[in-house]
């Protein structure tokens, strides 16, 4: 005799980090929080990920700050275009590198700090096509424009150029731009962060600041 009620479907997960341990301790904690989660397996890459039984995850956490061959959004678009719904799961609070995963293509965020029931909740969530976050602070670090300021690619690029120690003439040639160019581009960086009432002074508070804000690496 069969039961009238059908059970759902559980929902496979999978995690690409390199801290397993922690992830094995919240896998066990969703399933318990949310039985229809399971973590089907954890890895320390995208190839190995997809060379193993996540593989069949139809949800992602990725974390930010692992060491990678690639980039980030790099590994995101594979497991995008594997069918994957990608969650970004990490202990990164500064908005820039968070908000170029959800360009990437990342459906949420969801930091470590938060509880188990908003992570399992926020998974559910992104599986019907919402973008999710996990708690306040997750909201705020994607839609708080306050946070940052916005700097263009090309101003990245010649600050990453700075923090590295090159001098302006070696920045410049380097991009085939002009020295002058390179300068325009730094002036242009300060006006924008004094329009929200900050100063970075010069190249190397910029530099700081734009590391602050995720920007460039730490």
């Amino acid at each position: 005799m069969t039961s009238g009620v059908t059970r759902a479907a559980q929902v496979g997960v999978a995690a690409i980090d390199n801290h397993p341990i922690v992830l094995k301790g919240i896998g066990a904690a969703l399933a318990e929080a949310t039985p229809d989660l399971v973590l089907l397996a954890v890895a320390d890459s995208v190839d190995d990920l997809l060379a193993g039984p996540g593989a069949g995850a139809a949800v992602v956490l990725l974390d930010l700050g692992m060491p990678r061959e690639g980039t980030v959004e790099d590994d995101i678009q594979r497991l995008v275009d594997h069918g994957m719904v990608v969650l970004i799961f990490t202990s990164e609070e500064r908005p820039a590198p968070v908000r170029r995963a959800i360009a990437a293509g990342a459906s949420g965020l969801l930091l470590k700090i938060d509880p188990v029931e908003s992570i399992a909740e926020s998974i559910l969530g992104a599986l019907s096509g919402e973008l999710v976050c996990s708690g306040a602070l997750a909201h705020a670090l994607l839609t708080d424009d306050d946070l940052m300021v916005r700097l263009s690619p090309r101003q990245v690029e010649i600050l990453r150029s700075i923090s590295e120690g090159l001098p302006y003439k070696s920045v410049a040639k380097s991009m085939h731009i002009s020295e002058s160019t390179v300068r325009e581009h730094l002036n242009r960086a300060v006006a924008t962060y004094r329009q929200r009432g900050l100063d970075p002074g010069n190249s190397h508070g910029l530099v700081t600041m734009a590391r602050g804000e995720g920007h460039l690496p730490e």
